[in-house]
């Protein structure tokens, strides 16, 4: 059965007459014919009764009337619904990004996304393993750092979109800092940081590692508000990503670059290469990089 078919036997129930169908529908009356001809012996059984040049709609024909309907309506809904997801009033974005000042910028990307394209449904969701997120098809497209990716097989597009330095990070009520700041200098200070299971962590641990240098802090959370009010208070200092200190807004609190080769980390923007991408999907990347300028971040050449 073919939707031909069924178009060419709605156009009939609705004349009710062979000649006209085929005047409307733009065939010969004899092609008509044949057509529901070929319809009536794929279901085995008359649909119309024919008393002349008169026909009127067997039960079987009454059936099919009525089915015929609710496919070409159902086509007609699922064209629409396809209309607009192009056109972007209709979707779905799954986003994924690491816990923290990742998750907390793609947050605030959503949000904007959300103000330009308010009928489509986002998700964010939070996690430490973005690549097993996009092959368990959880999310769409993810948020990672350069120094977590290792070895993962071609599946994935990986762009660069831009690289961040640490600083270090006091109370304006401190003593200034010799500019540069060198990290043997820092680490003498009294310091709140981030657990060693924590990525800022581990890239400062490879640091001090790398210059022979021990950390020995005198708070440790990971809780971001509680190492920012730990530094507003003035009881130490702390070393974080550059992002997370501007997505901070205090004026109680200075942030001093830490010139150190190690000391920076690259996002990766990520999704499987041979997935096809929505609309919406497509949207999100064309305001990708606008957006992320208002965190004057320097964008990797050609990164989108």
């Amino acid at each position: 059965m073919e939707l031909r078919q069924l178009e060419y036997f709605l156009m009939l129930c609705e004349e009710m007459q062979f000649t006209r169908a085929a005047e409307r529908l733009n065939i010969a009356q004899p092609t008509l014919s044949q057509q529901i001809k070929v319809l009536e012996n794929e279901v085995n059984t008359p649909l119309f009764h024919r008393i002349g040049k008169k026909i009127t709609l067997t039960e079987a024909g009454q059936i099919l009337y009525r089915q015929a309907q609710t496919i070409f309506q159902t086509l007609h809904t699922t064209k629409i619904q396809m209309q607009q997801l192009a056109s972007l009033e209709k979707g779905i974005l799954r986003i994924g990004a690491l816990p923290g000042e990742l998750t907390n910028i793609v947050s605030d990307l959503v949000l904007k996304f959300m103000h330009k394209f308010p009928h489509i449904q986002v998700t964010v969701t939070s996690g430490e393993d973005i690549h097993t997120l996009l092959k368990n098809n959880k999310i769409d497209i993810g948020f990672s750092f350069s120094p977590l990716i290792e070895n993962y097989d071609e599946q994935f597009v990986e762009i660069p979109l831009y690289t961040e330095q640490f600083c270090y990070v006091e109370s304006k009520d401190s003593a200034a800092q010799h500019e540069p700041v060198q990290l043997r200098d820092i680490l003498n200070e009294p310091l709140v940081l981030f657990p060693n299971a924590h990525l800022c962590r581990r890239i400062l641990n490879a640091a001090a590692k790398s210059d022979k240098l021990s950390i020995e802090p005198k708070f440790e959370t990971s809780s971001i508000p509680a190492i920012f009010q730990f530094v507003e208070q003035g009881l130490g200092g702390t070393i974080v990503a550059k992002t997370l200190f501007d997505l901070h807004v205090s004026d109680k609190l200075q942030a001093h670059i830490i010139q150190h080769p190690l000391l920076e980390r690259e996002t990766l923007l990520i999704y499987q290469k041979e997935r096809l991408q929505s609309p919406a999907f497509k949207a999100f990347l064309d305001l990708l990089e606008p957006a992320l300028t208002n965190y004057q971040l320097s964008f990797s050449a050609n990164s989108l």
